[in-house]
Parts: structure tokens; sequence; C-alpha cells
């Protein structure tokens, strides 16, 4: 087995790729919000209606945050506004009726589409500094990376969450104390 990279004694921020890939998230995040301000949508809304263009049929609010890996209740708040603007419909699920699911609009493809040269501009942007050699290698190393961790992610046993009902359906103090 190989020696670890990392231990108690040497784990720190700066050579962290945990941090370092968070990090980079956010930052590219923040300068995609500004360079968006110039647009009919923001980085976000954006973001969203093109991942609602990727799928042929209407997808699930929950299978949405996932994708766009956004939280329920932000996601809930930029498709309210997509809807009011006419980019997003939400319509009944036609294999469960009692499902709403959410489809981009005509017009959520064409803002999508408009607003894409703004990404396209930023990522080159982004990648100048690097050779065309660097560049393939960066890319692969993230594509690997983002494998292992989907993976990883599906090996792990998910956590139950623990039963603090008691029998009369209230959830009493000493339950919630444990």
């Amino acid at each position: 087995m190989p020696k670890p990279r990392y231990t108690v004694a040497n784990l720190e921020a700066a050579s962290s790729i945990g941090f370092l890939i968070k990090r980079c998230g956010v930052l590219m995040t923040q300068i995609a919000e500004r360079r968006f301000e110039s647009t009919a949508v923001s980085f976000t809304q954006w973001m969203t209606l093109m991942r609602l263009s990727a799928f042929p049929e209407p997808i699930s609010a929950t299978q949405l945050s996932k994708e766009v890996c956004h939280d329920m209740g932000a996601l809930t708040r930029v498709v309210d506004e997509l809807e009011r603007r006419g980019l997003v419909r939400r319509e009944r699920s036609r294999r469960d009726r009692r499902a709403v699911e959410l489809a981009i609009t005509p017009a959520g493809r064409r803002e999508a589409e408009n607003a894409k040269r703004v990404v396209v501009d930023l990522l080159n942007e982004l990648v100048d500094p690097y050779s065309d050699g660097e560049f393939t290698t960066l890319l692969g190393l993230l594509q690997r990376m983002h494998v292992h961790l989907q993976d990883a992610a599906a090996a792990s046993p998910a956590v139950p969450a623990p039963d603090v009902r008691s029998t009369t359906g209230r959830t009493s103090q000493r339950q919630v104390r444990r």
C-alpha cells in the first residue's frame, strides 16, 4: 500500500485537494455571477436552464437539485422565478400524477443558448495560462477524480436518520437530547 499523502500532522488548506477544488468552484461561481449581470438570467438560473435542456423529458425537482448541486430550498426560489418569466414550466408527471416535474420552455432554451457565450468566454479565459498539454492533463485528472468520487459516494452507506418519535407520535425531550 502506498504511503498516505495526507496525515493529521501535514493537513492544511493550501495542500488539501478538497479545499482547493471547493475554493476554485466558489471563485468560478462568483466570477460567473458577475459576468452574468449583463444577461437576462443569473449564472445560477443559466445552470438550471442548461441542466433542464439536457433532458428530453421533464424531471423532478429532486433530480434537478442533484444535477445542479443546489439545495431544494434555494432551487425552489430559482425555479419559481424562471417559471414566473416563462422559461420553465411545472407539469404533472405522466408516471405519477401526484408528482410535479420541471421542463424547460422554448423561451428558456433560447435564454440558455444566448447566455452560453458568457461561460465559453470565461472558461477560455480561465484556462488560457495552461498549455494544451497541461489543459488536457488537468481535464483528465478532474474527470478521473469525478468518477472516483461518484464511485465512493455510491459505495458509502447512507446514515439512517435517528428515530426520535415516541409511540404517541410526538418527539420527547429525552429523545431529542440523545
